[in-house]
């Protein structure tokens, strides 16, 4: 994508985005013990998506085997659905989401009827409701494979979690104030509320309180969007160092890690 000769590879996005992801889970694992660096690490944690997203897209289109490559990410989702478990409960991860989502580009590409390839995704989108990043995750990585050659395909991918998690909350502070939060259970009663945080559950940003969970969320979407938007379109097709098996390993472990110091921690 990057047209000058400083680009970067699929290998600093990766670092990009485990490095994002542990800044946001530490933020929200630890949220109660460190507030003022949890507000700085969790919308950090808007980058992770994006440009995880872009790489299963760039991955569908280079991979030499598409059935080895679901069999993968159905292995370290559910490796890492332990770790996952023991800190926010019994929610799909990410790469459930993924996997899923990969699910869909495969019909996307194979299905001859629209009626029913729309149908398929349709359901398998739905059903991803509950997972993390869930519905609005699966439509990310759809709209990046669609508009894959369009030379704004990045941030119009993007406007999806952008305005999905980011507008809510947003509407809500600026239209209700110290009400904001009681604005935002109204707002939120739709199927994007699975991506936003739940104000319920524990080892979450909402426990910093409620108000400053939203302002967070809001930092969350901006970050992803506008440097999730940057650093992809400074993509110049190069995979970089191959550590494939590290990049798939570090979500277990980092997750298993962050849980061990909470229990000794918190």
């Amino acid at each position: 994508m990057s047209k000058s000769g400083v680009g970067i590879s699929s290998f600093w996005l990766k670092v990009t985005a485990v490095v994002a992801m542990t800044c946001n889970h530490v933020a929200n694992v630890f949220a109660s013990t460190i507030p003022t660096a949890a507000m700085g690490l969790y919308p950090l944690g808007g980058i992770t998506f994006p440009i995880m997203a872009f790489l299963l897209v760039e991955g569908y289109h280079y991979t030499s085997n598409v059935r080895r490559y679901a069999l993968r990410l159905a292995a370290f989702a559910v490796v890492s659905q332990v770790p996952y478990s023991l800190l926010w409960g019994a929610v799909p991860n990410v790469l459930f989401t993924l996997l899923v989502s990969l699910g869909v580009l495969v019909a996307h590409d194979r299905v001859s009827s629209r009626p029913l390839f729309v149908l398929t995704a349709g359901m398998a989108t739905l059903a991803t409701l509950p997972f993390d990043w869930g519905l609005v995750g699966v439509l990310t990585v759809l709209l990046f494979h669609r508009l894959r050659h369009h030379p704004h395909g990045v941030p119009m991918a993007l406007a999806v979690p952008f305005l999905a998690i980011g507008l809510p909350p947003a509407l809500a502070i600026v239209s209700h104030g110290p009400d904001a939060v009681g604005a935002l259970s109204m707002l939120t009663a739709d199927p994007f509320a699975a991506a936003a945080p739940s104000f319920s559950a524990t080892n979450t940003i909402d426990d910093l309180g409620a108000l400053p969970a939203l302002w967070a969320t809001v930092f969350f979407a901006l970050v992803g969007f506008f440097f999730g938007s940057a650093l992809i379109t400074r993509y110049d097709g190069r995979r970089g160092r191959p550590m494939k098996w590290f990049f798939y390993a570090y979500y277990p472990v980092h997750l298993a890690v962050i849980w061990l110091m909470s229990v000794l921690i918190i």
